[in-house]
Order: C-alpha cells, then sequence, then structure tokens
C-alpha cells in the first residue's frame, strides 16, 4: 500500500500539476468573454472545455519528458531549476518507466481529441482546426523527426496554443462564433505563457545545446535572451494597452497594470542574473504568479464591466 501511494504521488508530480494554470487562465478567461459578450454560459461545456486542454497540456508534459530523455537531454542537466525546468527527474532516476510515460502521454492525447471531437459534433466544425493545432503542438513539440522546439518555433506554439487558440475555442464552444474581442483578449494570455517558457529556458540551456534543442535562449545566448525576457514582459502591458485604445478590450482591464511591481523585479533579477541559474530560481516562480494573476484580472476586468 505504501508503495502504491509513492507511485501515485510520483506520477502527480509527473503531470507538473501546478503549472496546470497555463490551461485554466485562458480557459476561464473564454468563457467569461462569452458571457459578457453574448450573455453565454454553459457550465457543462466549459467543464468539457478544461477537461480536454488539461489532457493535452498533459500530453504536452509527459510525451516531451519522454522524448528529452531519450534524447539524453535530462541527463546532460546539472542547472536545472526544478520544479520549474530540467524535465522529469523520475525518468532519470528510474522511477517511472519511459515507456510507461509514453503510454500515459498518448493516452492523454487521445482524451483530448476524443473531447475535441465531441465538441466539434456538439458545437461546431470550428474546433477541428483548433484542435489539431494543439495536438500537433503537444506531440511534436521535441519529437526528433519534427521537434518544433529545436527549429525555433517552440515559444511561438505555446504562446499561440495557450493564448488565443484556447481563449476563442472556449469562445466558440459557448457561442458557436469566433469574435474579434477573443482573439485581442487571448494576445497578453499568449505573452505571458511565452515568458514562463522563456525564463525556465535559462537554466536548460547548456544541456538543450548539448542535444541540438535550439530554442531562441539557446540560439541568441543568455544575455541577448535577458533583453528578449524585457521585451515579452513589456509586450504583455502593451498588448492590454493597445487592445484598451482600440475599444475592444474594456478600460477596466487596465487594472493588469498592478501586477507590474511583480513583472519588474523579475526584469531587474533577469537582466543581472541571467548567467547564474539559481538566482533565477524566484524569476520563474514570479513570472508563474504574472501569468496566473494577470490572466485572472484580464478574465474579472471582463466581469465588472458587465456589471
Amino acid at each position: 500500500m505504501k508503495g502504491k501511494k509513492v507511485s501515485l504521488k510520483i506520477w502527480l508530480a509527473e503531470l507538473r500539476a501546478p503549472f496546470f494554470t497555463a490551461s485554466f487562465v485562458p480557459v476561464i478567461l473564454g468563457a467569461v468573454l462569452a458571457w459578457q459578450e453574448k450573455h453565454s454560459f454553459d457550465l457543462f461545456y466549459f467543464i468539457l472545455t478544461l477537461l480536454g486542454v488539461l489532457a493535452l497540456h498533459t500530453a504536452t508534459n509527459t510525451l516531451n519528458d519522454y522524448f528529452d530523455f531519450q534524447s539524453g537531454n535530462d541527463l546532460l542537466n546539472r542547472e536545472a531549476n526544478r520544479p520549474f525546468d530540467g524535465g522529469s527527474p523520475f525518468l532519470v532516476d528510474g522511477r517511472l518507466p519511459a515507456e510507461s510515460v509514453y503510454r500515459f502521454g498518448l493516452g492523454a492525447l487521445l482524451l483530448g481529441m476524443g473531447i475535441g471531437l465531441f465538441l466539434a459534433y456538439q458545437k461546431g466544425w470550428w474546433i477541428i482546426p483548433l484542435g489539431l493545432i494543439g495536438v500537433g503542438a503537444a506531440y511534436f513539440y521535441v519529437e526528433p523527426r519534427v521537434k518544433l522546439a529545436s527549429r525555433g518555433l517552440g515559444e511561438l506554439i505555446t504562446g499561440l496554443c495557450f493564448g488565443p487558440l484556447v481563449v476563442i475555442g472556449t469562445y466558440y464552444v459557448q457561442t458557436q462564433e469566433i469574435s474579434a474581442g477573443a482573439l485581442m483578449a487571448g494576445i497578453p494570455v499568449g505573452f505571458l505563457i511565452t515568458n514562463v517558457l522563456f525564463i525556465n529556458q535559462f537554466p536548460d540551456r547548456e544541456a538543450d545545446q548539448a542535444v541540438g534543442k535550439n530554442h531562441w535562449v539557446v540560439r541568441l545566448g543568455k544575455k541577448k535572451s535577458a533583453k528578449v525576457f524585457v521585451a515579452l514582459v513589456s509586450a504583455v502591458y502593451a498588448s492590454v494597452a493597445f487592445g484598451v485604445l482600440l475599444g475592444i478590450l474594456p478600460q477596466i482591464s487596465l487594472i493588469t497594470f498592478g501586477t507590474i511591481p511583480i513583472s519588474l523585479k523579475c526584469v531587474l533579477v533577469t537582466l543581472r542574473e541571467y548567467e547564474h541559474s539559481p538566482k533565477l530560481r524566484p524569476v520563474q516562480a514570479l513570472t508563474i504568479i504574472s501569468h496566473l494573476s494577470n490572466g485572472l484580472l484580464l478574465s474579472l476586468s471582463y466581469y465588472l464591466s458587465e456589471l
């Protein structure tokens, strides 16, 4: 019985549940936006959408761990700031069989696909192309024949999938329409999750470079990447301000600017400590907090604007 409990804990840690905020935030935002614009909200389909996105997120985490382990990436990584980066320690130390992780990832992928097909049947065919992008990103992010991350596409794909695509998809499930508001609201969320991915790549740079995982931190080096991180953080607030100026986002969405002190601390520490992975650990944690708080505040702004 004790062994089973330990095994369950390991599997829960392998799923990286704290990072599921990347799925919760855009689904909540899309649903709140549908309610604000069209007064349309169905709890059953909201939960089903969330489960589908979580399934694809789970598939992404586990399949990426499997492929990184197979490439030797995780074995080479000596600077990982776990639990934020560095892949799965459970594959490296043998506590989880690699093939079991791979099969689990495929199962999560199939579950996400099944939910997507059901939603498409019930709500409309636009779910299919959106879902296909998510499925492809989940499997081919580091799959050795395609390796989206190694081609410099990982940051773009991650921001797109966990930003505009999920917000638009959730909105569509609730309303059966595509909205410019959903696209605009998804953009800052996309930048936010890109920031989480980007800062987490700093400690992984040397190991990733050794196995040819040439994401942008590898390509640019840490010094230039620190400046790119500043630009990405700035883009969050710039995209919100731009949306307000266009009249697409509600003016009250400027409450997200209340998180600027958190972001400013992340920027200052990164510019100073980009070469020292252990000192970036607080930045990694605060970037996740920024993603969650900005996303929820943006969702709250739609709720408040309707009131």
